[in-house]
């Protein structure tokens, strides 16, 4: 929901994170709708208002400066639940085949451990990637297409396996193709989550400097090695000077005089 310059409230109590709440609040009602009732467009409104909340939640921390801790967990946790719901509502419909939902819950699962193992281990959380949010809005996008059960297009005549919705000779849903856009998406973006999850955030230049000054000032705090090196070449800078003292004042000195 923030940025790394936005001011970060302990509030729990803020009407973005009541906005979140609503979206979650929806979850058993869109379920009941289509799973239950299999009413398909009353679904469609139920998670077309969900994804509005999902728009909203964030612009309205952002211009009202309640950017919380609990609004940056709470939301990606409500966005995940969502999806979750989704998948296995179309799929118990029978609008989805097992793979597809299988893959979208394996990757939220992965992303799940990577989210806590993150916190455990650098205490953060992911920064949002343009590759994820463009996955949730072909997911979205996909499902309200899957739920509707409109347009309808041809197929692509490649296939009449049943477990490859849409890649046969008949009609199928538009919503499987954005799926499948998705679905690839889904798991770049986790890989890219996974590469910047288990590495450390790079040191900034300005505190490497302030490190570096902090260690030249007091030699205790450098490591053994490197307090070696320094003290090497301390002595032999300190050799190479006496050196130049010694051939300096042989050059410079005198000579006797010869006698008689």
């Amino acid at each position: 929901m923030g940025t790394d310059r936005e001011e970060v409230t302990g509030k729990i109590l803020t009407f973005a994170n009541l906005v979140s709440l609503v979206r979650l609040l929806l979850l058993p009602v869109f379920w009941v709708l289509y799973v239950n009732y299999g009413e398909g467009v009353l679904a469609f409104i139920v998670i077309m208002v969900a994804a509005l909340t999902d728009l909203l939640d964030g612009q309205i921390a952002r211009s009202t400066h309640t950017v919380s801790r609990f609004g940056k967990f709470f939301d990606p946790f409500v966005d995940r639940i969502f999806i979750i719901v989704a998948v296995v509502a179309i799929f118990v419909v029978g609008r989805l085949p097992f793979w597809i939902m299988l893959l979208l819950l394996l990757r939220d699962l992965l992303m799940l451990l990577l989210t806590l193992y993150q916190r455990h281990v650098y205490k953060r959380d992911f920064r949002v990637i343009f590759v994820g949010k463009l996955t949730t809005a072909l997911l979205m996008i996909g499902f309200c297409m899957l739920v509707l059960g409109w347009p309808v297009v041809p197929g692509a005549g490649l296939t009449d396996l049943s477990f490859f919705p849409a890649w046969g000779s008949g009609s199928s849903f538009l919503g499987y193709w954005f799926l499948y856009v998705a679905l690839i998406f889904s798991w770049i973006a986790a890989a890219i989550y996974f590469y910047q999850g288990t590495r450390p955030l790079p040191v900034p230049k300005t505190a490497k400097s302030a490190a570096l000054q902090k260690g030249g000032a007091r030699g205790s705090d450098l490591p053994p090695i490197a307090a070696a090196n320094k003290a090497s070449s301390s002595a032999n800078a300190d050799q190479r000077f006496a050196g130049n003292e010694v051939r300096e004042g042989s050059e410079t000195k005198p000579p006797k005089p010869r006698a008689g």
